[in-house]
């Protein structure tokens, strides 16, 4: 059975957009149309992105690596010929990552079983944790995210990937945007992923900038889009 912490799709989120540089340089052939139709892309999760794990390698055989996560939990991550696999902005063999590098991998998670079969393994340099937690700070602060389930003229609800709910409100001072292209408040409807930046006042969030982001995708539609989340299947440790 596999379950699901709230806390990991918010993980992956944070990861996707921290990384989002070192994934935006390389080609995506698996996110064609072709591909789409044939089952493909990551599934689960906000925005399509399925849950994920962060932590160090302790140990590895073969092509399965123990990752030992930030609360104590030791994973068996199974990675196979069509998982993702990077350090520095380019792509590596798997082969390449050590023990007491720091990681992070996202795709099908059984957080009973502690297996996760690897859509993408990307190794972290210590900029991209410290951006990673730093973006988790200020979640919801100066930034938050989430799928919209109310508009209220110039209010917004959202759920965001913690399962939370948060008001968005806009003004004449608020920049809209899909796809990177600027839109209007009339083109925004419930159902739609959105990323916003902003600041708290009086409790409420303020909207500077609200983006309307591709569900299938990561923010800005960058992200560890690496194909069938199968690409790996988790086996138990020996």
């Amino acid at each position: 059975m596999k379950v699901a912490h709230p806390r990991l799709p918010l993980l992956l989120l944070l990861t996707s957009m921290a990384l989002a540089p070192l994934f935006a340089q390389q080609p995506d052939a698996q996110s064609s149309p072709e591909h789409e139709r044939q089952g493909g892309g990551q599934r689960g999760g906000f925005m399509g992105m399925g849950s994920a794990v962060h932590g160090t390698v302790t140990a590895i055989t073969g092509s399965q690596f123990t990752v030992k996560a930030e609360d104590g939990t030791t994973y068996n991550v199974a990675t196979g010929p069509n998982t993702r696999v990077m350090k520095d902005r380019q792509p590596i063999k798997a082969t390449e990552i050590k023990v007491g590098d720091v990681v992070m991998t996202g795709g099908e998670v059984d957080d009973k079983a502690h297996t996760v079969g690897a859509v993408f393994l990307a190794v972290l340099d210590a900029e991209q944790v410290a951006r990673m937690k730093q973006m988790q700070a200020d979640f919801g602060k100066t930034w938050t995210a989430g799928k919209i389930t109310a508009i209220n003229e110039l209010t917004l609800t959202i759920e965001r990937p913690d399962k939370k709910a948060q008001t968005i409100t806009v003004d004449e001072n608020t920049s809209f945007q899909k796809h990177r292209e600027s839109i209007t408040l009339a083109d925004i409807k419930v159902g739609d992923a959105v990323t916003s930046r902003g600041a708290l006042k009086d409790g409420n969030f303020v909207a500077t900038q609200l983006s309307v982001v591709d569900p299938r995708r990561g923010p800005g539609g960058a992200g560890p889009n690496a194909g069938s989340a199968a690409a790996a299947s988790p086996q138990q440790p020996q």
